[in-house]
């Protein structure tokens, strides 16, 4: 019997939903709206990633699930994937959890640190489900990418 306690209680704990702890000196909510706000000094830990800001705005949906996590001002962030650690700033920092992807906008600035490479631009993406980055500028602000290169 043991046994079949044990086992069925493994495929919860594969789906385990991950921990965000978010320290503020204020915390605001609307229960009709569906959204919460934190202002000042906000620091947001989920998982091993930490974003620090100014205030943050986390939007629900109607089972109260987060589908949003907006940070704005003084933003300073320590990102990792499954192949990459990034820690930078960036005016603003959006998380889509269903979509598992950061977007960062407004002199955003990373050091990707695995490979020691310096990325700059006005818009930059993090898709942790593929792995990827986008990064995008504009005409007076192009993309800048440092790298070393080995010969």
């Amino acid at each position: 019997m043991l046994k079949f306690i044990l086992f069925s209680l493994i495929p919860f704990s594969l789906f385990a939903a991950e921990r965000v702890e978010v320290n503020a000196n204020h915390f605001e909510a609307d229960e009709f709206k569906k959204v919460s706000y934190f202002t000042g000094a906000v620091h947001i830990k989920k998982g091993i990633d930490e974003i620090k800001s100014d205030k943050l705005r986390i939007n629900f949906d109607q089972n109260n699930k987060p589908i949003t996590y907006e940070a704005t001002g003084n933003i300073a962030f320590d990102i990792t994937t499954e192949n990459q650690h990034f820690e930078g700033t960036s005016n603003k920092l959006i998380y889509t959890p269903h979509a598992k992807q950061y977007t960062l906008s407004g002199n955003v600035y990373i050091l990707e640190l695995t490979k020691q490479r310096t990325l700059k631009g006005e818009s930059i993406i993090i898709d942790r489900i593929s792995g990827k980055s986008t990064i995008s500028g504009t005409a007076k602000k192009p993309v800048k990418f440092i790298f070393t290169v080995d010969e």
